[in-house]
């Protein structure tokens, strides 16, 4: 049984993801590795609605719909990321690598209203 098949996602959780494989990811994408908010988890086709997160807090000043969030001991980041709201999609579980931990509610709220006025 393949490794992916075995774990489960959950909503809110951080997970390192493979945003995209060499050659793939054109633009302002992000690509490569890098921890992600689970937004939505879909049981059914196992697949995740995520918010990847950036360590450049230029994001913070050249986008819009972006959110600043901190480590801290449950979600497993290492050091302040910029959670980018405009940058969400859904993605196969076989791209999820390793879960760091789970975003605070207060901060889940702020994605959640963010999300809402950009669509």
């Amino acid at each position: 049984m393949e490794r992916w098949r075995r774990f489960q996602i959950k909503d809110r959780e951080i997970w390192d993801v493979e945003l995209s494989y060499p050659g793939e990811g054109v633009g302002h994408e992000e690509k490569f590795k890098h921890p992600c908010i689970v937004v939505k988890f879909n049981k059914f086709v196992e697949m995740a609605t995520i918010i990847p997160l950036t360590s450049n807090v230029q994001a913070l000043k050249h986008f819009p719909y972006t959110l600043i969030i901190n480590p801290n001991n449950v979600n497993g980041l290492t050091r302040q990321v910029i959670a980018m709201i405009y940058q969400i999609r859904s993605l196969s579980k076989q791209r999820f690598i390793s879960k760091r931990g789970r975003v605070i509610r207060d901060n889940f709220d702020k994605i959640q209203t963010l999300l809402k006025d950009y669509f």
